[in-house]
């Protein structure tokens, strides 16, 4: 529903992902997150915390930085506050998102079945491609789950999931989600404001010659130059490797030969099922009459999908018409295999039966394999080839940089034994890295402290790899004052100003009277008196900042808030106006085409502070 939600939870899962995420991160163990986890960790809006809470949290933890900060990105390398800062934000949003899910419903038997589907689809629960409730039992056991107990943990991730993603897709399903967001975004205020503008201050301020070298003297250590860096480089590009590498013409043919022995020339066969359960029903012949009944329907002419969705009692694919997707050996029963194998597109077979229940069943899509053409196989292969002959060439030359690296040898007589050209940068900044290659781990090599000049390094740049060297430093220096004098007339205006909205602020609040308020703000001209009815969370008329301030009091009060820009506001909410019954009802439809777009927009302005920034967190202390 909004773009902070969505950049705070970095984007939706949906549930399949969840279960696949997930399961390998509880069964095969988090010991190397080196957590001293065991119980119970306290609560999160009414929600418990538990020790797989505290595993997933750190798994998502890890996974976050590794997708800002790369694969290779170490998370036991931070500092252990700030990881379990990191990790108590996982839990937080984890959690929330639950007992929204819960209070908005989405902790249902959809959900269930969902979990169930996807853990029998899981392969950790497989043996040879087929689900074992032995295997799933004896692993959710070993883990301190019942089967139902396992369930239910996936179910909350999934609920919190589809939470997630209602709120990304903005689909208001729900009257009363509906109902809470206009309440939400129709709320205004009236407010009375004086606004002391930084700016208009500023520009007023004057700043006398000794004033600047008075400044200067005193603040020396801002007025310093930024160190200077270069470096020394050579590249190796994967490409580079390509031109040398031909693969023989018999190769490929041979293979595409081979292709073509291999070939299986099968149909692809999706189908759709309705199922009658005969644990539902009296006997098997009461079931069975239920079957021939829809049986009966479907030869009438009826079509198989509207059967499906009314009679079908698998409740997991019933709403899709009883789609089950393409079939696939091993996965269905015998059964299905032996009913479907004679038949067309659209045909229906006859009655299957199993142990515990009935099936009628309809090929709805049937697509025979074909041999691809020989050049589409022969390129595809040569490329791939190609590919894996030059990665594997750069990586021998890789394994060659590397051992002369750590045997101590320069660039320069390593770039000689490789056959490479020496390139050498300009000079950069820490805060100024401009270099052609944006690489986050080349400017922490070039700028740090435990790095000497002429030490070589290896950085992988995916396709490419540069060896770099530092080539000169230039240390910083006191820059004189001509040389500073505008920097140093800017931050004494600044500092300047920012003690000058001091004494103002402090005066206003000194004033009892509003003739006495009225006579401060016609003396200067940064300083207005203004007056806003109506104004909405999500209003242009003031910094997104001073409106956070104005709603989150619950009641009239006064108060003092500052922008970003520094401009100082002091404020008297007057009173608060909440959208009645009425206005709400007639608002509903306005809000079903409401641009999308737009309620994003205001909900990304106040989601954390009214969802994330109001949870009710109750966390014991945990060691990392």
């Amino acid at each position: 529903m909004m773009d902070s939600l969505r950049n705070f939870l970095y984007g939706p899962y949906g549930i399949i992902l969840i279960i696949i995420l997930v399961l390998p991160f509880v069964f095969l163990g988090t010991s190397s997150l080196g957590t001293g986890f065991s119980g119970s960790f306290g609560s999160i809006n009414g929600e418990d915390v538990s020790e797989i809470d505290m595993q997933i949290a750190s798994s998502s933890a890890i996974q976050r930085f590794k997708r800002l900060y790369g694969e290779d990105f170490d998370f036991d390398s931070l500092d252990n506050d700030f990881k379990t800062e990191a990790i108590k934000q996982e839990l937080i949003i984890q959690k929330v998102l639950l007992s929204e899910a819960r209070e908005l419903g989405f902790v249902n038997d959809n959900t269930v079945n969902s979990v169930k589907k996807n853990i029998m689809q899981s392969p950790i629960f497989q043996l040879d491609g087929v689900f074992s409730e032995d295997l799933y039992e004896a692993q959710v056991n070993s883990n301190g789950y019942t089967k139902e107990g396992y369930i239910d943990v996936m179910t909350n991730l999934s609920a919190g999931d589809l939470y997630r993603s209602s709120l990304n897709v903005v689909d208001f399903v729900l009257e009363n989600e509906k109902k809470n967001l206009i309440n939400l975004l129709e709320t205004s205020a009236d407010i009375n404001f004086i606004k002391i503008s930084f700016d208009g201050l500023k520009k007023e301020i004057v700043n006398s010659p000794d004033e600047l070298k008075q400044y200067y003297n005193q603040n020396e250590i801002l007025f310093f130059s930024e160190e200077e860096r270069n470096f020394q480089y050579f590249i190796i590009d994967q490409s580079s490797y390509i031109e040398n590498i031909e693969i023989p013409f018999d190769y490929l043919q041979n293979a595409y030969n081979n292709y073509l022995e291999n070939f299986n020339e099968e149909a692809q066969i999706r189908i759709s099922h309705i199922m009658i359960e005969k644990n539902n029903y009296d006997s098997r012949d009461i079931a069975l009459d239920s079957i021939k009944n829809i049986e009966n329907l479907l030869s009438e002419g009826n079509e198989f999908f509207e059967i499906a969705k009314q009679y079908s009692e698998d409740i997991v694919t019933k709403d899709s018409g009883g789609d089950l997707e393409f079939f696939e050996k091993d996965i269905f029963p015998i059964e299905f295999d032996e009913a479907i194998e004679d038949l067309d597109l659209n045909e229906i077979s006859e009655i299957v039966e199993l142990a515990d229940s009935f099936h009628i069943i309809k090929v709805t899509e049937k697509n025979i394999q074909t041999p691809l053409p020989k050049d589409q196989i022969t390129n595809e292969l040569e490329a791939n080839l190609i590919e894996t002959e030059s990665y594997a060439l750069m990586q021998d030359d890789v394994l060659v940089i590397e051992d002369l690296i750590s045997k101590g040898i320069s660039l320069d007589q390593i770039s000689k034994d490789m056959s490479k050209e020496i390139f050498v940068s300009e000079f950069f900044t820490k805060n100024n890295f401009d270099f052609d290659i944006n690489s986050s781990e080349l400017k922490d090599f070039v700028f740090s402290d435990m790095i000497s000049t002429d030490e070589a390094n290896l950085i992988n740049l995916e396709d490419r790899l540069i060896v770099v060297s530092i080539n000169e430093v230039i240390n910083p220096s006191l820059n004189s004052f001509e040389q500073s004098k505008n920097e140093v007339s800017e931050l004494l205006s600044e500092s300047k100003t920012k003690e000058k909205i001091s004494l103002l602020n402090n005066e206003i609040n000194s004033f009892l009277t509003k003739d006495e308020k009225n006579k401060f703000t016609d003396s200067y001209n940064y300083v207005t008196d203004e007056s806003y009815v109506d104004v909405k969370r999500y209003s242009s008329l003031l910094p997104r900042e001073i409106l956070i301030d104005i709603f989150e009091n619950s009641s009239e009060s006064s108060l003092s808030s500052e922008a970003r820009n520094g401009d100082k506001y002091l404020i008297d909410i007057i009173k608060f106006n909440k959208p009645s019954d009425e206005i709400i009802e007639n608002l509903m439809n306005e809000y079903d085409s409401y641009n999308k777009e737009i309620i994003i927009n205001n909900m990304s302005q106040i989601v954390n502070e009214d969802i994330f920034q109001n949870a009710s967190v109750n966390l014991k202390e945990f060691i990392l």
